[in-house]
């Protein structure tokens, strides 16, 4: 076990199939070592022959004594009580738990994972993306999208708009889920575009683009009784691998005339968490989504712990991310890649030493 491993599974090498195919020679050790012994009262029972039970109570009681040795071996709660960060760093920045490879300060991070703890929250490194949670298991960290475009035309004549947005910026070890989050588009008349990629050196590479049209003739067209399906509200989805987007959002010109100018000035569109957000009519015609919604709007992005694939791993030395014995690699689906989840069976931190 020494050196990285793709499956780490030291003193596990007793395994079901070794079982089935002992069990016969088991049972016949059991039954010759106690040949004259009569069945105890937990041995009885109707369905099974006396030998069998008996059997069955050995490997119970075996089982037993097996767990009694680990609680004592690694203590009392071990697996509970297990740090989730590096040893010496903080585990949480407000409420929001920190574990390796992610880390607040010199030492208690692997790059590109470096987490800005402040009053406010914690956040992605450099940008203005607050975290609302982080899931090693699915390799998930749940944010606050705060890249919400819109356009407002209101019948007086005055005109705003959210202007050119920076747009959501990360490196290519943060990718948006393409499983959990939609483009979503709000407004009649409205169109909704999406530009994305991965973030290079020097461009973005693997351009991708997609929209939606969300429509509708008067506000009472608009309900929620079919959900966000392209009355005065739509979405869409965007392939993976992307790691910035921009959103852009705009009436029409063909379409938006001063009858749906009059009930429904604004338009918006932006990237969320599909799961989270619910259409209610009242955005269709609202002035004040983004106001309303000013943090952002939560958003599921897919992290990497390493490039390459785990059949590479034998060639990263140092550099494979899954420290703890009893760990195991896991190619992603989102782009190239690999994470760690601990062995099954086991858990804890896969990234840290002894941490599954």
């Amino acid at each position: 076990c020494k050196g990285p491993r793709r499956h780490h599974q030291c003193g596990t090498s007793g395994s079901s199939s070794a079982y089935s195919h002992g069990s016969s020679s088991r049972r016949r050790h059991a039954e010759s070592e106690f040949p004259a012994a009569p069945p105890s009262p937990s041995c009885q029972g109707a369905g099974l022959p006396g030998p069998v039970r008996c059997l069955k109570l050995l490997l119970l009681v075996a089982a037993t004594l097996t767990l009694q040795y680990s609680a004592t071996a690694y203590g009392a709660g071990y697996f509970g009580n297990i740090s989730m960060a590096r040893p010496g760093c903080p585990d949480k920045c407000g409420n929001v738990s920190i574990p390796y490879p992610f880390g607040t300060g010199n030492g208690c991070f692997q790059e590109p994972f470096n987490v800005t703890c402040n009053v406010s929250g914690a956040y992605l490194a450099s940008t203005k993306v607050r975290i609302l949670d982080i899931n090693l298991t699915l390799g998930e960290i749940r944010v606050q999208n705060p890249y919400i475009a819109w356009q407002c035309n209101h019948t007086n004549g005055t005109n705003s708009t959210s202007g050119d947005l920076e747009g959501l910026r990360l490196d290519p070890f943060h990718k948006l889920s393409y499983t959990k989050n939609k483009l979503t588009s709000l407004g009649c008349a409205t169109l909704a575009i999406v530009v994305g990629g991965t973030k290079g050196k020097n461009q973005l590479e693997y351009p991708t683009v997609n929209s939606c049209f969300s429509y509708c003739t008067d506000a009472s067209n608009v309900d929620n009784s079919s959900g966000c399906a392209g009355m005065g509200c739509c979405q869409s989805s965007f392939p993976g691998n992307v790691s910035s987007v921009n959103t852009t959002s705009e009436p029409v010109p063909d379409i938006y005339d001063s009858t749906i100018q009059s009930f429904s000035p604004c338009s918006y569109s932006f990237v969320v968490e599909e799961e989270w957000f619910k259409f209610d009519p009242s955005y269709a015609s609202s002035t004040d989504f983004a106001t309303k919604y000013a943090d952002g709007v939560p958003l599921v992005l897919d992290w990497i712990a390493g490039n390459g694939s785990c059949s590479e791993t034998s060639k990263m030395g140092s550099q494979y991310a899954c420290q703890a014995m009893n760990s195991e690699c896991i190619d992603v689906s989102n782009g190239p890649g690999y994470r760690c989840n601990c062995s099954q069976g086991y858990e804890g931190n896969p990234y840290l030493q002894g941490g599954c």
